[in-house]
């Protein structure tokens, strides 16, 4: 039986400082949170998962957000068929790098027609009232109608929504692959 292999490029994040991707990702693969250190360049993970009775690869890259690997995001996104697109809720600034840059960058060097998910990081220290909602989801819903996105808020402190964002890509491969 063949197994399919999504390259989930799990690229960005705000850019000059933590917006929580990398704890997203070890949430994920291994079901912990803690400190983590900043990437450098890019890391590579494959996770073996099953949807609807089919098993598939998810390759997931997870790519510096400092500035200065900036050039090494867009070798990252191309051939990707779904890109990960996070943004810190309690920072503006995060918000609107991903609209005037991320998205942008996605659109122009992954794969036509990748999938793109908008997630909404740090949720908990919303939840705790530890810090201030900055972005509204009205504004995260509307910029993602405009790309056809799926929109998530997620902890990886707590685990909320990290799952739901993976299941998602991997369900919008198949449902994919069966139409063409």
């Amino acid at each position: 039986e063949t197994i399919s292999t999504i390259g989930a490029s799990f690229a960005m994040k705000k850019v000059d400082a933590p917006g929580g991707k990398t704890c997203l990702v070890y949430r994920y693969l291994y079901n912990t949170f803690g400190e983590t250190i900043s990437t450098i360049g890019a890391s590579f993970a494959m996770k073996k998962v099953e949807a609807a009775g089919r098993p598939c690869n998810l390759g997931i890259w997870d790519t510096a957000g400092q500035e200065r690997f900036d050039s090494l995001s867009s070798f990252y996104c191309r051939g990707a068929r779904a890109a990960i697109i996070c943004f810190d809720l309690t920072d503006r600034s995060s918000f609107d790098c991903l609209q005037s840059k991320w998205i942008k960058k996605v659109t122009e060097d992954a794969e036509q027609g990748c999938h793109i998910c908008l997630v909404g990081t740090k949720l908990d220290l919303v939840q705790a009232q530890v810090a201030s909602r900055m972005v509204r989801k009205e504004e995260v819903d509307e910029l993602a109608a405009k790309y056809h996105a799926d929109v998530f808020e997620t902890s990886a402190k707590a685990g909320t929504g990290v799952g739901d964002i993976f299941a998602r890509v991997v369900e919008h491969f198949h449902s994919r692959v069966q139409v063409d």
